[in-house]
């Protein structure tokens, strides 16, 4: 039975419709393909994954989660879910977007350097842009376990971005 190592949430600043996950150089620069998912693609060269977000600029939440194996698969009241492999070169994953990686919320501490699945989770990607105050905040659970590389792979794809960009 997979076990939940570490979890961390926080509310993160969007600027170009994306979270980047990063590694201890904070950048990641690499054109990401998103037709395959339309959520998220990682760096073939390990430097970091891109999540694409529904609104341009904004605050959104995004939880993390570190797990020993790949972890039970919900994807009920979710718009999209898809899962990428990296081979990840840092001991933690930074999602900070525009601060210097300071806030330790916005951090999840990894085992290492090695292959690991990213499962993300989309839910309110369609609801504005820009959002309005009353509007549904933007929300992203990202799970990390150690795995071989594998494929990307599209769980669920419900959201008008989503099926936007997978058709590009």
């Amino acid at each position: 039975m997979p076990t939940l190592i570490r979890r961390t949430s926080a509310e993160v600043w969007v600027d170009a419709s994306t979270v980047d996950l990063t590694g201890e150089s904070l950048v990641t620069e690499f054109e990401p393909d998103w037709t395959a998912t339309g959520l998220v693609d990682a760096d073939p060269d390990g430097d970091g994954a891109r999540i694409l977000c529904g609104q341009e600029i904004g605050d959104i939440v995004v939880t993390t989660e570190l797990w020993d194996d790949a972890p039970p698969l919900t994807a009920d009241g979710l718009q999209d879910v898809a899962e990428v492999s990296i081979a990840w070169r840092s001991a933690f994953m930074d999602f900070g977007t525009t601060d210097s990686g300071e806030d330790p919320t916005k951090r999840l501490e990894v085992p290492g350097p090695g292959d690991y699945r990213l499962r993300v989770h989309g839910h309110n990607r369609d609801d504005g842009d820009p959002r309005e105050d009353d509007d549904p905040a933007e929300e992203y659970l990202i799970q990390v376990w150690p795995a071989p590389l594998d494929k990307p792979a599209t769980v669920k794809s419900t959201s008008e971005t989503a099926t936007l960009w997978r058709k590009q």
